[in-house]
């Protein structure tokens, strides 16, 4: 699948519960869960997941296959999204069942990701939720440790973030998440999880250039917008 078919089909998608945002919970996952079948249908593969923690409800947003992008030498035009995200990630095979889910989690090592937000599709997203908003992600290939720094473009743009003081409330986050899954029936999958951004929104018009991610003195990520 490619982009412009994936975004014919949500915007064609028709059902009376909205897809990211709901008084019912069960309505939305309803939604969701019949729009990620009608896209997997069309060969798409779900790769992750992005939690998002709306007044203490967790929602899931799918990540398909063919929106993980390279994580390094990656060329994006600015005009297909509006601006990018840093995120702290994890990887794992989500289980069929809850049990030893504590150990699962506490194991975890933490990722970097780079997400790029692109304007709603369907009238029924909302910006608090994310949902299908996702136009590309960038994953770290090896965990991240200590301080992570984003680059951001040409204009000088730099952000920190101090990981030690993150993951365990990110762990927590994304093991709501993984119940969900579980309890959705995405389980005995591989699949990345990133878990809420870290600096806000970034333009892509103040992004233009190269972007990276710096961890321990080497750029774990790496992208140019064009």
């Amino acid at each position: 699948m490619v982009f412009e078919e994936y975004s014919q089909i949500v915007k064609g998608f028709q059902l009376e519960a909205s897809l990211s945002l709901t008084d019912s919970f069960d309505a939305l996952c309803a939604a969701q869960d019949a729009l990620i079948t009608k896209i997997v249908e069309k060969g798409a593969t779900i790769a992750g997941w992005k939690i998002v923690d709306k007044d203490g409800v967790i929602i899931l947003s799918p990540i398909f296959d063919f929106q993980v992008f390279a994580n390094l030498g990656d060329t994006i035009l600015h005009q297909a999204f509006r601006g990018t995200e840093l995120e702290v990630c994890f990887q794992l095979t989500v289980p069929s069942t809850t049990d030893a889910m504590n150990e699962l989690v506490g194991e975890l090592t933490p990722f970097a990701a780079v997400e790029l937000i692109r304007p709603a599709i369907h009238p029924t997203n909302h910006s608090a939720c994310d949902f299908y908003f996702n136009y590309g992600v960038f994953v770290s290939q090896k965990p991240v440790a200590g301080e992570i720094l984003f680059e951001g473009g040409n204009q000088g743009y730099t952000f920190s973030a101090g990981l030690d003081q993150l993951v365990e409330a990110k762990k927590d986050v994304v093991k709501k998440g993984i119940l969900q899954c579980i309890q959705r029936g995405y389980g005995n999958k591989d699949y990345f999880f990133i878990t809420g951004t870290l600096n806000g929104l970034v333009s892509a018009a103040e992004s233009l250039g190269v972007n990276r991610v710096m961890n321990q003195g080497n750029a774990i990520i790496q992208f140019e917008i064009v």
